[in-house]
């Protein structure tokens, strides 16, 4: 273990090393003294699934109110130890390096080939005695679909938090039986609003057909539903768009006309200014007072006369004992399923979804893939699978 470690080992760089010659240091020392909270710290992409990517313009105020709620809701000390699994201009990143920056933790890069070879991978996790995983929920998908916790468990992990794509209750499940004794955290939140909004601890039991909520809202975030008029939605089971405002809310994309419509003043306040960031998703209160994710605006379809929710129909899909996961494409007035797991017939397929969804919601069309074809954020890249089922 030693031998490996000190292989896999890198040298440390402090900033008080870091010479007093280097160029740009009075500049630099300059623009410490002159930052304000409302300055931009970084910009992260959005990912690009249902349109271009944006540059999403974070500032040093939201960061700092989002980490310090994060770290203190999920214990993140100085003995954490972090893999960092996504890319820098992804914001699944900001949790793993600000995490560190405010609480010491230490944080180890997972090489990106690593997630192509899931031995690897958990040697990784292993070798660097790795506690916490703050992960894409693809990444996490990539280990339990390739069966990679029969040939090793990593011991030391004792915190799982997800977010970017529903998690798969099958994958799930795999995850808690390997390593049934660790924190599970769904995340729910856009790029928009500086990582996340909401937060639901799984519990130790999980039973046949369970529904993982988003939860509720993150200290210091408000969170809530409007209904295509703009008035607030309570009541239980009832859908609405679900925007968030706060110190979280983000100063908007860089560059892009955008930001107008998505960064908007709250119809439910009249009397003073209160920006809130519309998110595009529907969602719905249970009688619990937890929030469910229910889609995208643009991902509900009208076809043969109903309104479909494309999800709705992955999660009947991913039910299915052969299927690991499912992708609906709706185009060209067709509903095209693409999964993963075991090449299964068609009508084998369609006679298991009879017992959970009705005639107009079962997919006219199944397309095996191996993999799914991922966005650089890590997500399933609907556009790709859209040009295909086109093909």
């Amino acid at each position: 273990m030693k031998k490996k470690l000190s292989r896999l080992a890198v040298t440390p760089l402090f900033t008080d090393e870091i010479p007093a010659s280097v160029p740009g240091g009075s500049g630099a020392a300059l623009r410490r003294n002159s930052i304000i909270d409302t300055d931009p710290v970084y910009a992260n992409f959005t990912s690009g699934t249902t349109g271009m990517p944006k540059a999403v313009v974070v500032s040093h105020k939201n960061i700092t109110d989002f980490i310090s709620c994060f770290t203190e809701l999920f214990h993140i000390t100085s003995s954490e130890v972090l893999a960092n699994q996504a890319p820098f201009d992804f914001d699944v990143s900001a949790k793993d390096i600000f995490s560190a920056v405010f609480t010491g933790a230490t944080v180890h890069l997972v090489p990106k080939q690593y997630f192509s070879f899931p031995a690897k991978l958990l040697d990784f996790l292993e070798e660097r005695e790795v506690t916490a995983l703050i992960w894409a929920v693809s990444a996490l998908c990539i280990i339990s679909t390739l069966n990679g916790f029969s040939y090793k468990v990593p011991s030391k992990i004792r915190k799982v938090l997800f977010s970017g794509e529903v998690m798969p209750l099958k994958q799930l499940l795999i995850w808690k039986q390997h390593l049934p004794h660790a924190q599970y955290v769904n995340l729910y939140g856009p790029t928009e609003i500086t990582c996340n909004c909401t937060y639901f601890t799984l519990p130790e039991t999980i039973p046949e057909g369970y529904v993982i909520p988003i939860g509720r809202p993150f200290p210091n975030e408000r969170v809530f539903l409007l209904d295509q008029d703009g008035k607030k939605v309570e009541e239980p089971e009832t859908e609405g768009e679900l925007c968030v405002s706060g110190t979280c809310v983000s100063l908007g994309y860089y560059g892009s006309e955008k930001t107008a419509q998505a960064f908007i003043q709250n119809p439910l306040q009249p009397s003073y200014f209160d920006r809130i960031y519309r998110t595009g998703d529907l969602a719905k209160y249970s009688a619990d007072g937890n929030l469910y994710y229910i889609g995208r605006k643009d991902s509900q379809i009208k076809h043969m006369g109903h309104r479909i929710e494309l999800g709705e129909i992955e999660g009947a899909i991913e039910s299915v004992c052969t299927v690991t996961r499912a992708c609906c494409i709706f185009s060209q007035n067709k509903i095209t399923a693409f999964y993963t797991g075991t090449q299964t017939e068609k009508k084998e397929i369609v006679s298991a979804l009879k017992d959970t969804l009705p005639p107009y919601m079962i997919p006219s069309g199944f397309v095996f893939l191996e993999n799914f074809p991922l966005t650089k954020n890590g997500k399933i890249d609907r556009r790709a699978l859209e040009a295909q089922s086109d093909a």
